[in-house]
């Protein structure tokens, strides 16, 4: 009913726009319509999706007027920190996940370098030979700043130059060198892989497991329940999530992740639900574990990093208000706190709006983790900037501080390493949006 009341407000508005049209001597409606078409559809899919609906003031007609994104922007609520605009329906990326460093060897204070994180398999990135833990120092002519990152996330092909640091044995300090100049394809439409690595360690009496998962998608859900079984097989008493550069996904996948590692007596219990405006309340779900071929595993541990979020959040969470705080443990640093879900919606003008449509709550109406989730451990991957392994090394400083505190019950002790004195900027491969 007040759907259909929002559909004849937006009808009544253009009517009264049209006769003022028409009554300025000259019917110029189609004119209008035309010019307005794109944001009068952005106008429309908000009142029908957005989760704030009942905040959004009617618009004046020359609003309509306005660049789509300045006038997408005009109707979120003042606390929105979730939807977001895009240029184009379809994201193109180079697939490089990095963070934007201030010299980490103090040569140049203004000097700045962009470390790489994660490559996207597949991507352009990955097939110039782009690797995790090179520095990147240029693209094409420009040289890596604070403020022009953009450059590393899309564009056309180019050229990039990479330093590395290497030590001075005669002088006995670390310097930076020249290293590899790779050439790069044009940024592509990509999709982040979702189950990266998985593998099985073995260190004295524990066997233990180990996933990356970058994202949850409907098409990880293949793969995980190989793995999950391929685990159960190999009879493994442990379990690392690693979830550092999660950016979200299905809070179904979620779901039945979470249900394949807990024990069957948790069936039935909430794990999360999600409520919607007035408008859309009939999409309101409740997820609860369901029966599945489990690890039944009592205690497991998550890498969580400054970008885990959203799905990834609701995992966490979960796990954490089913196994306890102390036996769901976190490793690394704060999480994001997104406890809103969005979702994209492709408009047919060639841009897309990705408006927050659901809160997320622990199904008593308790937020989960509405600033974010506080690690039981935090541990700073950029730590130890001397050696940035490859993911799944038994040296990658994260997951090695992680399996030594598996096996001995406590962290190593700390060592003198570089440490980065100004993150400005961590950028994923691109945006993973929270859905159902």
């Amino acid at each position: 009913m007040k759907q259909n009341k929002m559909k004849y407000n937006i009808i009544a508005y253009l009517l009264i726009a049209t006769m003022c049209l028409i009554g300025c001597g000259e019917d110029r409606t189609y004119e209008y319509l035309e010019l307005t078409q794109e944001n009068q559809w952005i106008f429309q899919k908000m009142q029908e999706v957005y989760l704030w609906n009942d905040s959004i003031k009617e618009p004046n007609r020359q609003s309509f007027f306005s660049k789509r994104e300045v006038f997408f922007k005009s109707l979120l609520d003042k606390g929105d920190k979730y939807s977001h605009f895009a240029d184009s329906a379809t994201n193109t990326s180079y697939g490089i996940n990095f963070t934007i460093l201030r010299d980490p060897l103090n040569k140049q204070k203004s000097k700045y370098y962009a470390l790489v994180l994660f490559v996207e398999p597949g991507s352009p990135a990955e097939r110039a030979g782009l690797k995790r833990g090179n520095w990147i120092t240029q693209v094409g002519k420009n040289s890596i700043s604070s403020s022009n990152y953009g450059y590393l996330e899309r564009g056309e092909a180019t050229t990039l130059y990479t330093s590395k640091i290497i030590l001075d044995e005669e002088n006995m300090e670390y310097t930076w060198m020249d290293a590899d100049t790779l050439q790069i394809d044009t940024a592509t439409p990509l999709s982040s892989c979702d189950l990266c690595l998985d593998t099985i360690y073995t260190q004295r009496d524990h066997k233990i497991g180990y996933i990356v998962y970058n994202s949850f998608s409907q098409d990880s859900k293949e793969k995980t329940l190989s793995t999950i079984e391929k685990f159960k097989q190999q009879n493994i008493t442990e379990l690392i999530l690693d979830l550092r550069y999660n950016n979200g996904g299905s809070i179904s996948v979620v779901s039945e992740l979470a249900s394949m590692i807990v024990a069957p007596e948790n069936t039935g219990k909430t794990i999360c639900k999600l409520t919607h405006n007035s408008t859309n309340s009939e999409q309101d779900t409740t997820y609860k574990y369901t029966a599945a071929n489990t690890l039944s595993l009592n205690k497991l541990y998550i890498i969580s990093g400054t970008t885990t979020q959203g799905a990834a959040e609701v995992l966490i969470s979960a796990l954490q208000n089913t196994l306890g705080y102390n036996n769901a443990i976190v490793i690394g640093e704060k999480t994001v706190g997104e406890n809103i879900t969005t979702q994209k919606i492709e408009s047919p003008y060639n841009f897309a709006i990705t408006p927050a449509t659901a809160f997320i709550d622990n199904g008593e109406g308790e937020s989960m983790y509405p600033y974010g989730i506080t690690p039981n451990h935090t541990i700073n991957e950029l730590d130890d900037l001397y050696n940035i392994h490859k993911l799944g090394s038994t040296q990658e400083y994260l997951l090695y501080n992680t399996i030594y505190y598996i096996v001995n019950g406590t962290f190593p002790q700390a060592e003198t390493n570089i440490k980065a004195k100004a993150t400005h900027k961590h950028t994923p491969a691109y945006n993973k949006s929270i859905s159902r």
